[in-house]
């Protein structure tokens, strides 16, 4: 479950229902702000550049600092969005 490795990524290992709530809250936030910039479709549940992407944009958030984020992961979310233009190129074909 994504919640798990969210609290995984950010070493919390208490149980918190509000917690959960508020990175349940952050994880839809990023994943849909992630699609928006780089496309739909993209795989969140493996390990995959955009559920490290997402990772890291809720570790962001929830420090309170994800105006950083985008400047920090800009060369990796390009990255992500030319590879994604690529498969669906290719896909089309």
């Amino acid at each position: 479950m994504l919640l798990n490795d969210v609290k995984n990524y950010l070493n919390i290992t208490w149980e918190d229902s509000e917690l959960d709530s508020k990175l349940s809250s952050m994880i839809e936030r990023g994943k849909a702000s992630l699609s928006n910039s780089i496309g739909q479709g993209l795989d969140f549940e493996n390990d995959t550049q955009a559920k490290t992407l997402l990772l890291n944009h809720v570790m962001y958030e929830n420090s309170a600092i994800l105006h950083e984020f985008y400047k920090d992961y800009k060369e990796e979310i390009n990255t992500l969005y030319i590879l994604e233009r690529v498969k669906n190129a290719k896909d089309k074909e």
